[in-house]
């Protein structure tokens, strides 16, 4: 399943590391049922936030450096259009919902409710962690299969 994983998910991620983000990370991506898709602008954006003042107290600039970089070596990188459609009723997120459809995603997994009241763009969902995490444990199980 190809994955666009939101900001504010990685954020989560990185500060509590509680399930269900971090079973989808550690454990989805891991076993490659999860190939995560980004794009430069979308881990800039990542960069960015972690270095809120808020946050730093949290993340030294070593764990915000490696966290990025591993993001961006286990991501299929996509390069974005220069134009984007406004879609969502915040524009930042059109990035988003852009990298998804370049990089073919099923999936957009937010915590941000702009995405969220989507529902789907296209054929790509929209979905919050927990969402997520049901699909997936859900398919090992085996339910939905014929």
């Amino acid at each position: 399943m190809r994955v666009v994983f939101d900001t504010n998910v990685l954020v989560s991620y990185l500060l509590t590391h509680r399930p269900p983000i971090a079973t989808l990370i550690d454990v989805h991506v891991a076993r490659e049922d999860i190939v995560p898709v980004t794009a430069a602008e979308l881990l800039a954006e990542l960069d960015r936030v972690l270095r809120y003042p808020r946050l730093q107290r949290y993340i030294s600039e070593e764990e915000r450096t490696r966290f990025v970089a591993l993001l961006m070596a286990l991501s299929e990188l996509v390069e974005l259009p220069e134009t984007i459609p406004q879609i969502c009723r915040d524009p930042e997120d059109d990035r988003v919902i852009a990298c998804a459809v370049v990089g073919d995603a099923d999936v957009i997994v937010s915590g941000d409710d702009d995405l969220l009241v989507l529902d789907r763009v296209g054929e790509v969902a929209v979905l919050s962690p927990a969402e997520l995490f049901k699909r997936m444990e859900g398919q090992e199980r085996g339910e939905g299969r014929e």
